[in-house]
């Protein structure tokens, strides 16, 4: 009881924390941070990767309507984001805004994963689509929403130092990426030697779900908010249509939500990865060599990023790694049945993206530092919220898309030759499509020019002057 008494005083003095210079972080914290990114893949990642072929193949429900289940949800997920966000500003308690989300939702998450790879038999066809709507709109709309904005914002409320910013982002996505790495990999082989069938996937869902809940709940336990918005009016609410017209009133803001719908948009590959193992290579397992293709230079690259965007700034170093993944991406193309050259060609293109997933975090954290100087009005958890909610509106799209495509294509189910329009299908999901969405971001991490004010925007913050107090020179405005 010492302990959590202890505990709870360290929370209140670093919750209390103005929004100015905040302490740098321990490297033992942002680990423990990333810990989180790492249970959380073992429920959204597993999910989707494994969903459709898993309801297609196993349970019997069409991609089509899996596609359609999954939009519909994620329609309404994107809606549930914006009033996470709200919530965890208007959230106070003894261990902060948003790590009591944390830790509270893990189980439940871990759990209903665990469900939605367990549809009962007994159900009939109308049963059992019920049963995944229903299991999926609350891991979507409600759970994994409620901990991800809660999540992600804590790189707002840990600190306002860029570079710890950046190495949050670096060291969240190199766990991520080991979580989906070991996902990509291991699925098959753990779902084969449980037995296969639903067997096998009743026992993989059953570790994964173990495997979500218990880092997010280490996670919501041990790390400490210290940069948390203080308003002008302290008994005021920060209340959703306020935040809602602050932000959107924003142009960085509203080119973060296109540069998050974008980044989950190009990730139809992680959806037709397992098609393209199957139907392009006729063998599953290609998956794996695939998986670590994408994801092993991912994790490498990500332990130097914050270095590269210290050495050269966060935007040159993006869009520079970007050019870098349109030329993998390209290659990918001209060698889309040769898995010697397209494992070469897919390394290029994940070395590219390395830099963008390491500063993703970090430029909404700078935005809703904008917005809260220009505004006066705290949006820490909110700005994450609406990020989080293109993100999963691209994501919903992303699932929908493969879904589609395949239908449309003329999958069929469990066939060992699969058509020509099929095949087309699965290669515009893994190669064509995603090279669009990252010409596209490249575009827009351009117009994202913000980065030579910020020193003197964290300045004006530290020292109170915000929304009608703040510098009317900086940002032309």
């Amino acid at each position: 009881m010492e302990n959590l008494k202890q505990d709870f005083q360290e929370v209140e003095q670093t919750q209390g924390t103005k929004s100015g210079k905040t302490p740098k972080l321990k490297m033992m914290e942002k680990l423990t941070f990333g810990l989180g990114d790492f249970g959380a893949n073992y429920s959204w990642t597993f999910i989707a990767s494994f969903i459709t072929i898993y309801m297609t193949d196993t349970v019997g429900i069409s991609a089509g309507i899996i596609g359609t289940i999954i939009l519909l949800a994620r329609v309404f997920d994107g809606f549930s984001d914006i009033f996470m966000g709200t919530i965890i500003d208007n959230t106070n308690s003894k261990w902060g805004k948003a790590k009591p989300w944390v830790f509270m939702t893990a189980p439940i998450l871990g759990l209903l994963t665990f469900s939605l790879f367990n549809v009962p038999s007994a159900f009939g066809q109308t049963g059992k689509i019920v049963y995944v709507f229903v299991v999926y709109f609350l891991i979507s709309v409600i759970f994994y929403t409620a901990n991800n904005v809660a999540y992600s914002s804590l790189t707002s409320f840990m600190t306002t130092d860029e570079k710890d910013r950046v190495s949050l982002g670096s060291i969240r996505f190199i766990f991520a990426n080991v979580a989906v790495l070991s996902i990509s990999s291991f699925t098959t082989v753990l779902v084969s030697a449980f037995g296969g069938g639903q067997q096998g996937w009743t026992w993989t869902a059953a570790i994964y779900g173990l495997l979500c809940a218990v880092p997010l709940m280490i996670t919501g336990w041990f790390v400490k908010e210290r940069n948390v918005a203080e308003k002008k009016n302290k008994e005021q609410k920060t209340s959703f249509i306020p935040i809602v017209k602050v932000l959107f009133a924003n142009k960085y803001f509203n080119l973060a939500i296109v540069l998050y719908l974008l980044w989950y948009l190009r990730q139809t590959e992680t959806g037709a990865r397992i098609y393209y193992a199957t139907y392009i290579f006729d063998n599953p397992n290609v998956m794996g060599i695939l998986s670590t293709a994408s994801l092993l230079p991912l994790i490498i690259g990500l332990f130097f990023a914050p270095q590269i965007v210290g050495l050269y700034g966060l935007r040159k170093s993006v869009n520079a790694g970007l050019l870098v993944s349109i030329l993998g991406t390209g290659l990918m193309i001209f060698f889309s049945e040769n898995l010697t050259w397209l494992v070469v060609a897919t390394v290029i293109n994940a070395l590219g993206l390395v830099l963008l997933q390491a500063g993703l975090s970090a430029i909404v954290a700078d935005v809703g530092d904008i917005v809260y100087w220009q505004s006066g009005v705290p949006v820490q958890g909110s700005v994450f919220s609406l990020t989080s909610a293109g993100m999963k509106i691209g994501q919903g799209l992303t699932a929908a898309l493969v879904g589609w495509a395949l239908q449309l294509g003329g999958y069929v189910a469990n066939s060992a030759v699969q058509p020509d329009s099929a095949i087309f299908a699965i290669k515009s999901m893994f190669i064509y499509f995603p090279l669009i969405m990252i010409i596209l971001m490249f575009i827009t991490v351009t117009l994202l020019n913000y980065e030579k004010f910020m020193p003197k925007i964290r300045e004006e913050i530290a020292n109170g002057k915000v929304g009608e107090d703040r510098s009317r020179a900086l940002l032309g405005k």
